[in-house]
């Protein structure tokens, strides 16, 4: 009989433990949601901030789009190049006569 109250205790702790903390949490919630939501106090002064991130983002977004176009140029001037060397070399070896008739084998 003494287990089985001691058991009831832990339990009961626990319960009350996780209740206690549910309620903290539920009014902390409900009171930041207030603040958000009717610019009360530090509320009003999320919005320059946010103005401020929104625009930084913006800016970001145009580096990115910028970066990636410069990207693209870079490819293609590379594909561009990669055609007019190997263009050049297989005229080269079109043009260029065989080994064996510079050298002829000695003997």
């Amino acid at each position: 009989m003494n287990g089985d109250f001691a058991i009831l205790l832990f339990w009961f702790g626990i319960s009350l433990t996780t209740n206690i903390a549910l309620g903290l949490a539920w009014f902390r919630t409900s009171r930041r949601l207030r603040q958000l939501e009717g610019g009360e106090g530090k509320g009003r002064s999320h919005r320059p901030e946010q103005a401020q991130l929104e625009d930084l983002t913006a800016r970001v977004e145009q580096s990115v789009d910028s970066l990636a176009a410069r990207v693209d140029e870079l490819a293609s001037g590379q594909e561009f190049l990669n055609r007019v060397l190997s263009d050049r070399l297989d005229k080269l070896g079109r043009a260029a006569p065989s080994s064996d008739a510079h050298h002829p084998a000695r003997e």
